[in-house]
C-alpha cells in the first residue's frame, strides 16, 4: 500500500512540475510573439510647471554640543 501511494505522490509531483515548465514555455512564446506597440502619449494630467517650495525653517540652525 506505501508503495501505491508513493507511486501516486511522484506522479502528482512531476505532472505539476511539467505542468509548471509548460506554463512558462507558452508565456515565454507569447511574449517573443507579441510585438510591442506605440508607446502610449500624455497621460491623466497635465505636467504644471512646479513651484520651489518656500523653506519656513531658514532661521532654524541644527547645533550638536
Amino acid at each position: 500500500m506505501n508503495m501505491q501511494l508513493l507511486d501516486g505522490v511522484l506522479v502528482a509531483l512531476a505532472a505539476l512540475v511539467g505542468g509548471a515548465i509548460l506554463l512558462s514555455l507558452v508565456v515565454l512564446a507569447v511574449g517573443s510573439v507579441s510585438k510591442p506597440g506605440p508607446a502610449p502619449q500624455g497621460g491623466i494630467r497635465p505636467d504644471l510647471p512646479q513651484e520651489p517650495q518656500s523653506d519656513t525653517d531658514h532661521d532654524r540652525e541644527l547645533v550638536l554640543l
